[in-house]
């Protein structure tokens, strides 16, 4: 079975705690990339990240300036933003292939507090100076993420992925607004992988994320475009499946953001991780932990974040 099933779902954890866009990278494992064996996984998530904002120079600032080019204004910003985030996601692995590659889908809804990024557009879009206090205590739901095409094929030692899916701005967003749980905009995410395993216990992964973004509910705005590259390498410990492994990726913005307000900063943000799974009823209930360390940040939040949670499996069909 594989690790795949202890593992995932970073994505929707880490895009709520401090990306721009909706996709952060090292969101998943570096297995998590290949389509699941047939069945239905159901992870329960929960993640906490502590986060600061660094702006253009890379420094840990207070200050940010307000990009709007009629009005360029200071605004004083009480560093930190800390955030809380639930994740309940449904995965299914299909049946049979699909352009000779095994396949599944996946739809992930999120419950979250308002997180760095929601405060970041939200300080962007003062029009005036003054000091913010990031207070506000609510929990909503955030955007979901659905994924229709999953598909990854083998060779030898080598698995190759195919991914697309849609950010829905399906938490709430009101221009101004402290408490928005979403961005207020939709997102494509278009992904590519390769794993390499040079002996039967050990993979390494490379995947690159291209994030398109339309244009934000009620303002005129939109966000540029992000690439991230992830990559990343796992130990298989054991025929129970229980897995050890260490992550890293690299994000930058590579198009200019559109309209007349909002952040028009160009920003970056890479990190390094590591993840622990173990079955708690070997391939069919397992749990995981995992911690990020962010660096080289640029006109964002980044700061270390931690998850844990279950995975459980649903088997369709002997593996």
């Amino acid at each position: 079975m594989k690790a795949f099933l202890v593992f995932v779902i970073l994505l929707f954890f880490f895009r709520i705690t401090y990306g721009q866009g909706h996709y952060s990278g090292s969101s998943f494992n570096p297995n998590d990339y290949f389509a699941p064996h047939a069945g239905i996984i159901i992870p329960v998530w929960y993640g906490f990240a502590n986060m600061d904002y660094y702006n253009a120079a890379g420094k840990k600032s207070d200050q940010l300036i307000n990009p709007v080019p009629e009005n360029p204004t200071a605004l004083n910003i009480k560093q930190n933003v800390k955030t809380h985030s639930f994740i309940l996601m449904a995965i299914y692995g299909g049946k049979g292939k699909i352009l000779g590659a095994d396949w599944g889908m996946m739809v992930i809804p999120t419950l979250n507090s308002p997180t760095a990024s929601i405060a970041l557009d939200y300080y962007s879009q003062q029009t005036g100076t003054g000091n913010y206090t990031f207070t506000n205590k609510s929990l909503g739901f955030g955007d979901m993420y659905i994924q229709p095409v999953w598909l990854s094929w083998k060779q030898n030692k080598m698995q190759y992925a195919l991914n697309y899916g849609v950010w829905a701005p399906t938490g709430k967003y009101e221009p101004n607004s402290l408490d928005n749980g979403g961005h207020g905009y939709w997102s494509q995410n278009i992904r590519g992988a390769v794993k390499y395993k040079p002996i039967g216990q050990v993979g390494i992964t490379v995947a690159t994320t291209l994030e398109i973004n339309h244009w934000q509910k009620d303002t005129d705005f939109r966000e540029g475009s992000h690439l991230t590259i992830d990559g990343g390498g796992t130990h298989l410990l054991n025929s129970r499946g229980d897995e050890i492994g260490i992550f890293g990726h690299y994000t930058k913005q590579v198009s200019d953001d559109k309209g007349s307000t909002g952040s028009f900063l160009s920003d970056r943000i890479a990190g390094v991780g590591g993840f622990v799974s173990y079955w708690i009823v070997p391939k069919k209930v397992g749990a995981m932990a995992r911690v990020t360390q962010n660096f080289s940040t640029e006109s964002r939040f980044g700061g270390i974040a931690f998850q844990t949670g279950l995975n459980i499996l649903i088997p369709t069909s002997p593996h």
